[in-house]
């Protein structure tokens, strides 16, 4: 019987460890990768030195955070107007809560519940009496019917003010609902491509950018190499779709490339540094075998040629012109009068440059009087 019972506490006592160890397991943070790429996209579309980005935000002395960003006033006066994704950070209040959802995800019922408690909770750790002073955004690939049923029992009714936006009012707080599908084909809203089920599914059909948009393409890129390879110091988090993310940036990056002009494609590179990457039959292909000779001196264009093969295809005049002049002056008369007089004269007249003096005039020969 005592062995009984230990084994039945022993058996309890696993189970406990296997609970707790459960438990743990089920409390590890698994954060999606693509929340790193939306902070790095708002913060470097938002107007510089007006907006605080807080990519997370402690609701409780608990640990208890939310899978929200952050767009905080950070001065006074009126911010300029914003020339990219003015969809999601035109019009922002002194406080703006912006809810994402990324291409894997879907909105749910529970998404407006917790939108509502983020904002409520939000009030009271951030300290604020006017409620006025805190705006929501929600940014999803589409709307769902659930999630709509959900707003609509909480009072809300959503009203289309464009093409993938739509505007409600959560409570007290205005809602802006932003679908990333429809809405990145509007001009200055292409960078949402980035965070919509298509940077998945066809990274290369990222629609063509504005000199701007690109700019902001490369930075994300940075942050993108980030999450895959943490810089000294931060911490590795466990991240979904972190290699979704990866592949997906350097296959649209891949597309970007290849719509380039040449020119551009080029610049800032050394001519050298383009070469590299070809082998030398690439390198000359598309030249006449001048156009190649044109770039090199005589002694580089016969550098590691034998005699016969720097001679191979001269005529017998122009063999005896290549020569040096130590040489032609070794010629006999009788071989040099077998040329073509205008191959002599031209050897009289380098070995008379050589030498200093004038070449001499070649007399004429009588023929004998009968």
């Amino acid at each position: 019987m005592v062995a009984l019972l230990l084994m039945a506490k022993g058996n309890r006592t696993a189970t406990t460890r296997e609970v707790r160890s459960s438990q743990r397991q089920r409390r590890v943070r698994v954060y999606t990768a693509w929340h790193p790429v939306l902070v790095a996209l708002l913060e470097h579309v938002l107007p510089e030195g007006w907006y605080q980005c807080i990519s997370e935000f402690q609701l409780a002395r608990e640990p208890l955070r939310v899978d929200i960003v952050i767009l905080r006033r950070s001065r006074r006066g009126a911010p300029p107007r914003p020339r990219l994704l003015t969809s999601v950070v035109g019009e922002l209040a002194e406080h703006t809560l912006v809810h994402f959802k990324g291409p894997t995800d879907e909105l749910e019922r529970d998404d407006a519940r917790m939108l509502l408690a983020y904002a409520l909770q939000y009030l009271v750790v951030a300290e604020i009496e006017a409620p006025g002073a805190v705006a929501l955004r929600v940014l999803a690939p589409r709307l769902t019917p659930r999630f709509t049923e959900a707003l609509m029992s909480l009072g809300c009714t959503l009203t289309p003010t464009g093409p993938g936006t739509h505007e409600g009012r959560l409570g007290v707080f205005p809602l802006r609902v932003v679908e990333t599908v429809p809405a990145n084909a509007r001009e200055g809203e292409h960078l949402l491509y980035t965070v919509t089920p298509g940077m998945v599914a066809d990274p290369g059909g990222i629609p063509a950018l504005s000199p701007a948009e690109v700019a902001v393409f490369w930075a994300l890129l940075e942050h993108v190499e980030q999450v895959r390879h943490p810089l000294p110091g931060q911490r590795k988090r466990h991240m979904k779709d972190e290699k979704r993310v990866v592949e997906s940036f350097e296959q649209a990056l891949a597309r970007l490339v290849a719509r380039l002009p040449p020119e551009q494609r080029l610049a800032g590179l050394a001519p050298e540094q383009v070469l590299q990457a070809y082998a030398p039959e690439q390198r000359l292909a598309g030249l006449a075998p001048e156009q190649v000779l044109q770039a090199y001196a005589p002694e580089q264009r016969l550098a590691g040629l034998a005699p016969e093969q720097r001679l191979a295809g001269l005529t017998e005049a122009q063999a005896v012109l290549a020569l040096p002049d130590a040489m032609l002056r070794a010629l006999s008369e009788e071989y040099l009068a077998t040329l073509p007089r205008q191959t002599q004269a031209a050897i009289q007249k380098r070995l008379g440059a050589a030498s200093g003096r004038q070449p001499a005039r070649r007399r004429k020969t009588r023929s004998p009087s009968r």
